[in-house]
């Protein structure tokens, strides 16, 4: 009788589980849409530039290699006496 009962209550929180899962997976979904979305917009806004605006961007080139030295161009002179 035991096992039976167990059977029936465990049967019975398997739906529920799955009705509250149901109910909530839409919810979760567009809050996670919503996160998405307003991230996308404020990136989208920061890399809007406005007239005159100056921006430097480093390239991820010199991270790679930290023993090349770009410390400006290579000028020949002849010593003078």
């Amino acid at each position: 009788m035991a096992f039976i009962k167990f059977i029936i209550i465990a049967v019975g929180i398997y739906y529920l589980l799955k009705l509250i899962i149901r109910a909530m997976f839409p919810f979760l979904v567009q809050k996670t849409f919503d996160k998405m979305q307003k991230e996308a917009n404020r990136q989208q806004q920061e890399q809007e530039k406005r007239e005159g605006e100056v921006t430097i961007d480093k390239n991820s080139n010199t991270k790679s290699n930290p023993n090349k030295k770009d410390v400006g161009d290579y000028v020949d002179f002849e010593d003078v006496d």
